[in-house]
């Protein structure tokens, strides 16, 4: 699938974002779990950026869907609603959470969200 150029530099530009974030967000939540720390506001509130991050993916993908031809809408869309869902429900636990896995939950969704932003790049291209 071959997008308009303009259009493709926005997703390139966007993906790389989103990389940026979960790794960042992986990497933040495995220190606080060796350091066996709670997740704390800041932690949380990068965990909230990601998953503004990936609503505004979905309505992206959805405004833009209409161009793209040969792309399977239920494995594009599934893939986005459950990193969404994975980002927030991590977010809910690692708040619940007083102990350091929260931040071990918050590590795993952020590193399970960089594999699933991977995939959709590829379903995408």
């Amino acid at each position: 699938m071959s997008t308009p150029t303009k259009l493709g530099r926005v997703f390139t530009v966007f993906t790389i974002v989103l990389y940026a974030v979960s790794a960042v967000l992986a990497i933040w939540s495995i220190i606080e779990t060796i350091r066996n720390r709670p997740a704390g506001k800041l932690l949380l509130g990068a965990t909230a950026v990601l998953l503004l991050l990936l609503i505004v993916q979905l309505v992206l993908s959805i405004v833009t869907f209409g161009s793209t031809h040969g792309i399977d809408p239920l494995l594009y869309f599934g893939y986005v609603i459950t990193a969404i869902l994975v980002i927030a429900l991590a977010g809910f636990w690692a708040f619940a959470e007083l102990s350091r896995w929260g931040p071990g939950v918050l590590a795993a969704a952020g590193l399970t969200v960089i594999v699933m932003i991977e995939r959709l790049d590829q379903i995408w291209q």
